[in-house]
């Protein structure tokens, strides 16, 4: 008997490498909406849970589910956007207002005279040039992204709608796929899916919980230390703190330029950077065991070289998502690996 064309291993390998080589295209050609689809799938498996349990204690069908957890999302961004957003505009407003009119060169020059005062060797004309330089860079490519960001708006409009469909037929997709599945290879496949699912989960829901830990313990100390601004302060290094290792030093940058333009001077930065040691101390050793739970055991070594490739690849955002993809892989790998020997597949 004929083995139908489409059923023919060939037509099959065929067919893989296109799609593959479709969805690589385009990655390239359209970055944006690639981390779009990336960060709602991943999204996706964190309300999954919280679906399910509507379904289960409720008795809600899967639609009316997602709804409801839309609903309860939709409600609490309103209420705390209502209270946080005017605050946190009138900061950004006020804190622009007093760049414009602060003495940035005036500054620039009194610092560095009172460092070549101690260190003979710094020429100070060419430090403060320097240091002049540096800073416009940085705005300029501060700028740059935010318009970077802005001009890939639209790609993330998609994200509600891809996280809908994600829990409306995942289940249905998943299990399409897994009949697909050669049954020498089912038990195995079956094992790896649960496995990245669950460590999927864990790891964003403690990486998003720490997150929101370290943001509120940052708006309590900001506010004791006495920089201006506490709330947006605490928010950015929330936001930043998502960034394994790298991402409480970019966090602090705004606080010390903020306690810059309010004093003058550099009489509040030893307290902020002391601060910052004291909140990567309690988050090392106390938020985070609590929230991940050995969820993702990773060398700090890989986390920092995982961390740079993302960063090649796509930026802030690479590095956003550069832990739960690396997670993604290393499951798929380990898990194949031990299945194979395991089971004792044999070609």
């Amino acid at each position: 008997m004929t083995t139908p064309f489409l059923h023919r291993p060939s037509v099959k390998v065929a067919s893989l490498v296109l799609v593959l080589s479709a969805s690589f295209a385009v990655a390239c050609l359209f970055p944006a909406l690639l981390v779009a689809l990336i960060l709602a799938i991943l999204l996706a498996f964190v309300l999954r849970p919280l679906v399910r349990f509507f379904e289960i204690s409720i008795g809600l069908n899967r639609t009316l589910s997602i709804i409801l957890v839309f609903f309860l999302i939709g409600a609490i961004a309103f209420f705390n956007g209502a209270q946080g957003i005017p605050i946190v505009m009138d900061s950004v407003r006020d804190l622009y207002q007093r760049f414009q009119h602060f003495p940035l060169d005036q500054k620039i020059d009194e610092l560095v005279r009172s460092l070549a005062s101690g260190i003979p060797v710094i020429d100070p004309q060419a430090a403060s040039q320097k240091i002049r330089t540096l800073i416009d860079g940085s705005v300029s490519s501060a700028g740059q992204s935010l318009a970077a960001a802005a001009g890939s708006m639209f790609s993330f409009l998609i994200i509600p709608f891809v996280i809908y469909f994600a829990l409306a037929d995942g289940d249905r997709a998943s299990k399409r796929l897994l009949e697909r599945v050669p049954n020498k290879y089912f038990e195995m496949t079956l094992n790896v899916v649960d496995k990245i699912q669950k460590d999927l989960i864990g790891y964003l829901r403690g990486w998003i919980l720490d997150s929101v830990i370290v943001g509120i313990i940052n708006i309590v100390g900001y506010y004791f230390i006495g920089v201006n601004y506490p709330i947006l302060l605490g928010v950015v290094a929330g936001i930043s703190n998502l960034i394994p290792y790298v991402g409480p030093f970019v966090g602090v940058v705004p606080a010390i330029l903020i306690s810059i333009t309010q004093t003058g001077d550099l009489s509040m930065v030893a307290p902020i950077l002391l601060f910052l040691l004291i909140v990567q101390t309690i988050d090392n050793i106390i938020v985070q065991p609590l929230c991940f739970s050995k969820t993702v055991d990773m060398h700090p070594l890989t986390v920092i070289v995982v961390l740079i490739v993302g960063n090649q690849l796509l930026g802030v955002l690479g590095m956003l998502l550069a832990i739960p993809v690396y997670t993604i892989l290393k499951v798929t790998a380990v898990e194949s690996y031990w299945g194979l020997k395991h089971y004792h597949i044999t070609s």
